[in-house]
C-alpha cells in the first residue's frame, strides 16, 4: 500500500508530467502555425512578384486573372482588358510608358477578417513612369497648374519637354486578397479612394485597414525625409 509520501510523490510527477505535455502541445502548435504562416507569407510574396512580371511582359490576361472578380460585375471583362491595353500601348491622346522592371517593394504581413474568411496583405511600391500627350503642349502656366494638380494626388512631377513629363508614384498600393466572394482564390487590386469602383468592390472594414496602412507609408516617408 503507496504511503502518503508516496502519493504525493506520485500527483506531483503526475502534475509535471501533464505539465510538460501542455508545453510540448503549446510548441508543437505554434511551430504548426509557424509554418502556415510562412508558406502563406511567401505565396503572397511570389504573388505580388508575379504583379510586376505581367506588367512588365504586358500580359493583359494574366492581369485580369488576378483581377478581384467584383470588378467584372460593374465593367465587361473586354472593356477593362481594352483600357489596360491603352494604359500601356497607348492611345491617340496620350501614351504611358512604364519601365519593364521590378521594383524594389514592401509585403505587410498577412492579416486575417472577421468576415468571409478572409486573408490579405499590402504590396507597396514606388511607381515611375513618363506621360507624353501627343495633341497637346504646356506653356509654363500650363505646366504649373499640372504639377500642383498631380501633386495634390501624391504624384511627384517634372517636365522634360512641353508635351512629356516624368512621373514618380511614391508608396503605390496594391492589395492581395482571397475571401469568399473570390471563390478563396488570391486576388489583387490596387489602393484608390479617389474611385467608386474601390467603394463598390471591397468591404469598408477592408477599406479602413488599407486607408491606415497608407496614411503610415505615407507618415514614415515623412519622417525619413525630415530626419
Amino acid at each position: 500500500m503507496m504511503n502518503l509520501n508516496s502519493i504525493l510523490s506520485f500527483k506531483n510527477n503526475l502534475k509535471f508530467k501533464t505539465i510538460v505535455i501542455g508545453v510540448l502541445m503549446l510548441g508543437g502548435l505554434h511551430a504548426v502555425m509557424s509554418q502556415e504562416t510562412s508558406a502563406i507569407n511567401k505565396v503572397v510574396d511570389s504573388l505580388a512578384n508575379k504583379m510586376f512580371v505581367d506588367m512588365n511582359n504586358r500580359d493583359y490576361d494574366a492581369i485580369l486573372e488576378m483581377t478581384h472578380p467584383k470588378v467584372f460585375e460593374l465593367a465587361p471583362r473586354e472593356t477593362i482588358r481594352t483600357v489596360f491595353k491603352s494604359t500601356f500601348e497607348g492611345n491617340e491622346e496620350f501614351t504611358i510608358d512604364i519601365p519593364k522592371t521590378i521594383p524594389k517593394y514592401k509585403l505587410s504581413q498577412v492579416f486575417k477578417g472577421q468576415d468571409q474568411n478572409r486573408q490579405y496583405a499590402f504590396v507597396s511600391y514606388d511607381l515611375r513612369m513618363n506621360m507624353t500627350f501627343h495633341k497637346q503642349e504646356f506653356d509654363q502656366t500650363g505646366k504649373d497648374m499640372m504639377i500642383n494638380v498631380m501633386n495634390a494626388q501624391g504624384m511627384e512631377v517634372t517636365f522634360v519637354s512641353d508635351s512629356s513629363m516624368d512621373v514618380l508614384m511614391s508608396n503605390s498600393l496594391t492589395i492581395i486578397l482571397k475571401d469568399d466572394s473570390t471563390n478563396n482564390k488570391w486576388v489583387m487590386i490596387n489602393y484608390d479612394p479617389d474611385s467608386p469602383l474601390f467603394y463598390q468592390v471591397l468591404p469598408s472594414s477592408l477599406i479602413e485597414k488599407s486607408k491606415t496602412y497608407k496614411q503610415q507609408l505615407m507618415l514614415d516617408s515623412k519622417k525619413e525625409t525630415e530626419d
